[in-house]
């Protein structure tokens, strides 16, 4: 059995023109966070971003074999993701209930980042997020509570749920973010 996730994206693409569905499977595993979260940062709402995200894949995969980069897979699932989604928010027709007027949906998208701007920070948030994957369950924790939450979390409710003293959160945090440091340079 091969390990698709050595691949690299053209290797993975062309695993994906001789139909091997092992390799599609990683290539939508290694993507589809990054195709689903452009529709939602230009204010569509989820079920519509649901169905960009197929459009985008149905898109590709009719467009495979005739892909000529493949190195730049990624970018091209970001600009094809903007277009469906600067289709759909010129043609729907959207009411108060969806959360989004017709007039915001018709507003030009604000500092668009390149395909590639998008690629990048999508490839570094991939890496933070194995690296602390790989870190021990007390580390990924407290990193977690620190850093991935929406609002901020008082170090006493930190040392309260991971079961520490709040003077030893500081220095934890501290050697957690090296572990992670050495994870990411792997």
């Amino acid at each position: 059995m091969r390990n698709y996730e050595n691949f690299s994206p053209t290797q993975l693409v062309e695993a994906c023109r001789q139909q091997d569905h092992l390799a599609w499977n990683e290539l939508v595993a290694r993507y589809e966070r990054l195709v689903f979260t452009v529709p939602l940062r230009y204010g569509l709402p989820r079920a519509e971003a649901e169905d960009v995200f197929q459009a985008v894949w149905l898109t590709l995969l009719n467009h495979l074999q005739a892909l000529e980069q493949p190195e730049r897979i990624g970018a091209w699932l970001v600009t094809t993701a903007k277009r469906e989604t600067w289709s759909r928010r010129r043609g729907a027709d959207y009411d108060q209930d969806a959360g989004i007027t017709v007039e915001q949906l018709n507003e030009p998208i604000a500092a668009e980042e390149t395909s590639e701007e998008m690629l990048v920070q999508y490839e570094r948030q991939t890496a933070v997020r194995r690296a602390l994957s790989l870190l021990e369950e007390k580390c990924q924790k407290l990193l977690q509570l620190l850093y991935y939450t929406t609002e901020k979390v008082e170090y006493s409710d930190i040392a309260s749920q991971l079961n520490v003293p709040v003077g030893s959160i500081g220095p934890t945090r501290a050697r957690c973010l090296e572990k992670l440091r050495q994870e990411m340079e792997r």
